[in-house]
């Protein structure tokens, strides 16, 4: 099991002031999932009647994911000098105030080439704000709970999972009582008040931590086994955004799914890695995380080969389909929920000469990085497959490349296991 020490404030910090911390941070993350798919149901619509085009629409949707690849390894680098206190409450407060604002750009007017530029602007502040976050509450909520890894990041995993499948529906409703202005008002509020709170349940001093030298962190970066698991967290959020450009046609058209019925079809994914990361974060913690992450990838890639399903295969079936998708979001619970924690012990293992303290931020910068690298690429990749190969074809090559990797892991980890090298997490 992962141990590290916490500072002395911390573990003299009444129990439930470590509770409502870990509490906001999970809301926190509710609130920042829902506000990045509150904008699916109207904001295409409102840029769409400002003449903006669908690939502008879609750069201006993507710009907040991609500021976080970049900058979340520069908040995790810079977070032991910057303060995971105080990285956590700025962004925060960059977050409501970024939403609060996006709400104003329906009152651009006609033209675009302005609508564009400030739509853009907002969200790559909105993407600097998601960037600390991720970094400094992935930091702080272990190092809160550095015994229970895997349970700290599947309750994050599940806040996370609860504000994308909510949003949608939740931004309908507020778009229909209060026009463009009110979703975004409401989810802008929400970090906002919660600034008070946060400041007043946060640990009182910074988790102790040197800031690492270059060398060290190229060692991190130019370590095999880190950048394997790294990769296994892009699978893991791309293997559902894989869906989001190419499921419905496939439903509509293939399995003669009515239009207003697609949606109940799309839950069965989200719901079961909901479910799927209360049990996996628990029992990684208990049996290790390497397996967990080679089972996710096993499962994952099998069930892109039946959610066609494969030609050589079966005929496309319905009820084939939905349990298939909803081994994908099973399985890519499995692989995210205990990837960090393997990280920790990655990074512990390779003797950079620093502390696991002063690793984590570092180690929580690129997790995150990783995972809004799955976000970005699993529409686009999933996109481009489809624009050239049906549904069935372009399932089947994604399936080929998650089973690619979970045979790379085990090969991985037996190799570390037959020269002594153990990264997985003791029982």
């Amino acid at each position: 099991m992962i141990s590290f020490h916490v500072s002395a404030q911390q573990k003299n910090l009444p129990r439930f002031k470590n509770v409502l911390a870990f509490a906001v941070c999970c809301f926190l993350n509710f609130v920042l999932s829902c506000a990045f798919s509150i904008l699916a149901p109207f904001f295409p619509i409102e840029a769409a009647q400002k003449g903006v085009s669908s690939t502008l629409i879609g750069s201006i949707v993507s710009a907040s994911p991609f500021c976080v690849v970049i900058l979340s390894p520069f908040f995790g680098y810079y977070g032991s000098s910057i303060g995971v206190r105080f990285m956590l409450l700025i962004s925060t407060l960059v977050l409501g105030v970024s939403f609060s604002l996006f709400g104003l750009v329906s009152k651009i007017g006609e033209g675009g080439g302005t609508f564009i530029a400030i739509c853009i602007i907002l969200r790559l502040f909105h993407g600097t704000g998601t960037a600390m976050f991720f970094t400094s509450s992935y930091a702080l909520s272990t190092a809160l709970y550095p015994k229970n890894i895997g349970l700290v990041m599947g309750l994050l995993a599940v806040a996370g999972g609860m504000g994308f499948a909510i949003g949608p529906a939740f931004g309908s409703g507020l778009y229909e009582l209060g026009g463009f202005l009110l979703p975004f008002v409401v989810i802008g509020a929400c970090p906002l008040l919660l600034l008070v709170p946060l400041y007043i349940f946060l640990p009182d001093s910074d988790i102790p931590v040197q800031r690492l030298s270059s060398r060290a962190v190229c060692t991190l970066l130019r370590s095999f086994p880190m950048l394997c698991i790294a990769l296994c967290n892009v699978l893991a959020l791309a293997a559902l955004g894989f869906f989001t450009s190419t499921f419905s046609p496939f439903l509509v058209n293939k399995l003669h799914v009515p239009v207003a019925r697609t949606g109940l079809v799309f839950l069965a994914g989200p719901v079961v890695y909901m479910l799927a990361t209360l049990v996996a974060g628990p029992l990684s913690d208990k049996f290790g995380t390497r397996p967990f992450i080679i089972c996710g990838l096993l499962v994952c890639g099998s069930g892109y080969f039946l959610v066609g399903p494969a030609d050589f295969i079966a005929s496309p079936r319905l009820w084939l389909t939905i349990v298939s998708f909803a081994s994908i979001g099973f399985g890519a619970a499995l692989i995210f929920v205990p990837a960090y924690a393997d990280m920790l012990n990655i990074a512990k293992s390779l003797d950079t000469g620093y502390n696991l303290e002063s690793l984590t931020t570092v180690v929580s910068g690129i997790i995150s990085s990783a995972l809004s690298c799955g976000d970005l690429s699993g529409a686009f990749v999933g996109g481009v497959l489809t624009d050239y190969l049906d549904f069935q074809t372009s399932a089947v090559i994604f399936g080929e490349i998650l089973l690619a990797q979970g045979l790379l892991v085990l090969l991985l980890t037996l190799v570390e296991r037959h020269v002594g090298k153990h990264t997985e997490t003791s029982p």
